[in-house]
């Protein structure tokens, strides 16, 4: 099976990066895989410790030798988590045709590489399938869903993989926006698995909101291309405390485990939407009432 490289973008949490190389350390398959850590650099003179104690972390692991290769790259100056993404990820790709992304605050379960590297290759020459997610929101799956993975048109950031010909296609200007802001249709549409969604969007195009994730999950959407979730969430968000660039303490109603599966994995026979899964999905993102509100004022005004 080939493997694909990780790459693991850091800041200013050093017990938080710490928690996240030794949990990646931990899956049967790091000895194998090449690690590419990007330590961004300091926004305040208040961070220069903490990223000083990160890249001490870094270093303490790669003289270990657990993983095939550890690259760091780091940066004297702060790029931000988009730019840092965007410019690392696509870096890369110049390299490799595949990629698993992980963020400092990211604690993945022992078989996560295994999951990630089996969609991977699976989905590999898949046009309607251009992302895999290691995490799966949803706290519980309904009983009578019998596959070990499901289909969605939300993207996912917290963990999570896509192949260079996706990568290299999205159009960060997103130039569709145009059409998308006044149409009641679409912006339902982009709604369907959950109500921050479209207002995510507003933001980032109108206010610059810092967000690579929305414009990604945009290019998806006009494309009509899906991400794959496990039901058994291979990832632990450890930064919902308040310290990372979007974080927030009050996340209590998503998913905070995660489970290693049983092998081999059982997929759907076709790229179909769940329409129980996704209803949940659109349930558990957003505050959907007053979202919905101004998307009807969208329409009575355009319409």
């Amino acid at each position: 099976m080939k493997l694909a490289p990780v790459i693991l973008f850091t800041f200013n949490r050093p017990k938080h990066t710490e928690q996240t190389l030794k949990a990646l350390a931990a899956n049967e398959f790091s000895s194998n895989t090449n690690l590419y850590i990007y330590s961004d650099g300091p926004r305040s003179k208040e961070d220069f410790i903490k990223i000083k104690e990160v890249r001490e972390v870094i270093q303490a692991t790669k003289t270990k030798n657990i993983f095939k290769s550890i690259k760091v790259i780091e940066s004297k100056d702060n790029k931000g988590l988009a730019n840092s993404i965007i410019s690392g990820v696509s870096q890369v790709f110049l390299e490799y045709n595949s990629v698993i992304v992980l963020e400092d605050d990211l604690v993945c379960s022992n078989d996560f590489l295994q999951y990630m590297n089996i969609c991977l290759n699976k989905y590999e020459n898949n046009n309607k399938i251009a992302s895999i997610s290691g995490y799966n929101p949803l706290k519980k799956i309904p009983d009578n869903y019998k596959y070990d993975a499901y289909f969605s048109t939300r993207t996912n950031s917290i963990g999570w993989a896509t192949w260079k010909s996706n990568w290299n296609n999205v159009d960060w200007k997103a130039k569709a926006y145009n059409r998308f802001k006044n149409s009641f249709k679409m912006r339902t549409a982009f709604n369907s698995t959950g109500y921050d969604r479209a207002n995510r969007l507003d933001r980032q195009i109108n206010k610059d909101a810092k967000s690579w994730s929305i414009i990604f999950g945009f290019d998806l959407f006009i494309k009509n291309q899906y991400t794959l979730y496990p039901v058994d969430s291979k990832i632990i968000h450890i930064g919902w405390d308040g310290s990372g660039t979007h974080s927030s303490e009050s996340q209590e109603k998503f998913n905070d485990t995660h489970k290693v599966s049983k092998y081999p994995l059982l997929f759907p026979a076709e790229e179909i939407l769940e329409k129980d899964l996704i209803k949940m999905q659109r349930k558990l993102f957003g505050n959907s009432f007053l979202m919905r509100i101004k998307d009807i004022l969208i329409f009575i005004k355009y319409f």
